[in-house]
Parts: structure tokens; sequence; C-alpha cells
């Protein structure tokens, strides 16, 4: 074996890694500040909360009282219709109701907090006059975490198939010269970038759509608002990921490099977009970072319609937000955009 030639081409590889800043960074950059942030978001710290509502009632101040005395347990009294509401959007992990002799606690079992609250809950209502509670499943259309989650999927098909389907496609295009040869035509950057945004849109509406109503013939989840302001709401979530793709993928010179971008961009929305978990009661820094997320009021918007009769004015604030950040996203995109 030639071993002179076998530490040449070992010394050629390693400089030419070396030579690529963006390879370099995601290899040992990336890893480092994904290692910093996960590491200050869950060092260790006190348990969570665990939020429950007691449905208003002559008795309701005096277990709210009772059931403050657990530490683990923040407790608000609620009317009926709001409680309902809660634990519906995951704003609560339990809802407790009725006179002291015959309490009820209701929860989705399906939700993995959901059996922790109804220990604490009990724990908290251990040796006092309180009666032991009945359990209650949460099983009702529109109130399951099922009916929950699906919402959320699709705002993770809009995303992913966003900029999956943009980015790797224009560097690929950039990587392959291909653009180098659009570049001496009389087509715009804007005219084809417009053209690659029509094409990804064309795609994602209908892929949606049947998500949806797969949950809606397989699961029985409901959809009780307007059909008009979730089709508005699928049209500018669409425009909005497919924006940020574009943007992502501007001036990416290798598939590996869009694709540590995407990452980048992707996985804040998948931690805290709200698909899997909600993460409405978030506050402080944390909860304002999840708010100026697209994918969270893309989900937001969905749950709105899918889970409550509502309609296009109750979906103002996220269609002109997800517009906003579409439009934003498409202009630095024009501005980044390079042929070569």
């Amino acid at each position: 074996m030639n071993m002179p030639a076998v530490f040449a081409v070992a010394k050629l590889s390693f400089r030419e890694f070396f030579r690529q800043p963006e390879a370099v960074f995601w290899t040992y950059g990336f890893p480092l500040l994904m290692t910093i942030v996960l590491g200050f978001t869950f060092r260790p710290a006190a348990p969570p909360l665990i939020r429950v509502a007691v449905v208003a009632s002559a008795d309701a101040a005096a277990l709210c009282a009772v059931l403050a005395k657990n530490p683990r347990l923040a407790v608000a009294v609620l009317d009926a219709a709001t409680a309902d509401q809660s634990l519906a959007r995951g704003r609560i992990q339990a809802l407790v109701r009725g006179p002291s002799g015959d309490l009820t606690v209701r929860a989705d079992p399906m939700r993995p907090d959901a059996e922790l609250a109804r220990l604490q809950i009990e724990r908290a209502l251990r040796g006092g006059d309180w009666q032991g509670p009945h359990q209650e499943a949460e099983d009702r259309p529109g109130a399951r975490y099922i009916d929950f989650l699906v919402p959320g999927l699709v705002g993770l098909n809009l995303l992913g198939a966003g900029m999956w389907g943009i980015g790797f496609n224009l560097t690929e295009y950039r990587s392959k010269k291909l653009l180098r040869r659009l570049f001496v035509t009389p087509l715009r950057r804007s005219e084809f970038l417009l053209g690659f945004l029509l094409s990804r849109l064309t795609l994602l509406i209908p892929e949606s759509v049947v998500i949806l109503a797969f949950g809606m013939l397989c699961w029985d989840v409901p959809f009780r608002g307007s059909m008009v302001a979730a089709s508005a709401i699928l049209i500018v979530a669409a425009l909005s990921f497919v924006g940020l793709g574009i943007l992502v993928a501007s001036r990416a010179r290798t598939v590996e490099g869009v694709a540590g971008l995407m990452n980048l961009c992707q996985l804040p929305m998948w931690l805290l977009g709200g698909s899997f978990f909600s993460t409405e009661h978030l506050d402080g820094a944390l909860g304002a970072v999840a708010a100026a997320m697209p994918l969270t009021q893309c989900n937001n918007a969905l749950r709105d319609l899918m889970l409550e009769p509502k309609g296009l004015a109750d979906v103002a604030y996220p269609l002109c937000f997800l517009s906003g950040f579409a439009a934003l996203s498409f202009t630095l995109a024009l501005r980044l955009f390079r042929w070569t």
C-alpha cells in the first residue's frame, strides 16, 4: 500500500474541509451552539406547575383553597365553558367539578401529563373532608388529544414541505450550474422565484387538505369553523414557509449547507411551535419567542377554526402576521438571491 499517497489524500481532504466555513460551522459550531441552548433550556430546575381548573360553583372557592395547598398545582376557578375550552386547547391538564360529596376529575388519558395531574389532585384531597374524586376520561370530539394534534400535523407538513421542497431544489440547481444558465436569459429573479413559489403552493394545499380529511373521516376530528377562513390560513401559511425556504436557499452553495440552515430555522419551531403540546401557557421571553413563530400562529389559527365555531374575523391577527412574514421573507430573498 502506498502510504504516502494515502496521507496526501487525507491531508488534501482535511485542508478542503477547513476551506469551507459553512462545513466547519455545521460540524463543530452548530452542535456546540445547540448544546448551550438546550443546556440552558433543560437545566435542572423545579418541576413545572400542573395547571388545574375548578369549575365555578358554590364550593369552588373552598375546593380551590384545598388544591392550592399542593405546591405542584396551579389552580384557577373558571366557568364551565372556559374550563372546557382550556382543557381542549391544552392550557390546563385537568378539570375538577362537582359538589364536595361528588367530585369529578376530567382529563384526556392520551395526554402524557394527565395521569400526573390526577395523582397530584388526589394527593391534595387526601386526609381532608373531601371525598376521593371520580375519574372521567375526556373523549368528546374536539376535546381529545387527537383533535389537538391534527392541526399541528398540518402546520408541520406546511413547514417541512415548504422549506425542504424549495431549499434543496434551489441549492441543487445552483450547485449544478443550472442557475448560471438562467442568469444569461431575460428571466428576472422575481419571475423565477415567484414561479418556484407558485409551483410549491399548488402542491402544499392539496397535501394539507388530505391530512385534514383523513383526520375528520378516520378519527372524527371536528371542523366547526369557517372553510373560507381555513383556506386563507392554509394559503398564507404555505406562502410563509415557502418564502422562508427561498430565503434560506438564496445564497447556499451546497446541499449540506442549506440542510444545516433549514434545521436551524425549523428546530425552534418544532420545539415551540405548539404542534405536539400546547405552548399557550408560556410567558416571558420564551412565550414571546413562541408567539413570534409562523408555525405557532398557523397552528393556533387552525385549532381555533377546527375546534370552535370561529370565522375570518377571529383569525385576523394570524392572517396578518403570516401575510407579513411571507412578504418580508420573499422581499429579503429577492435582495439576497444570487444565481451563482
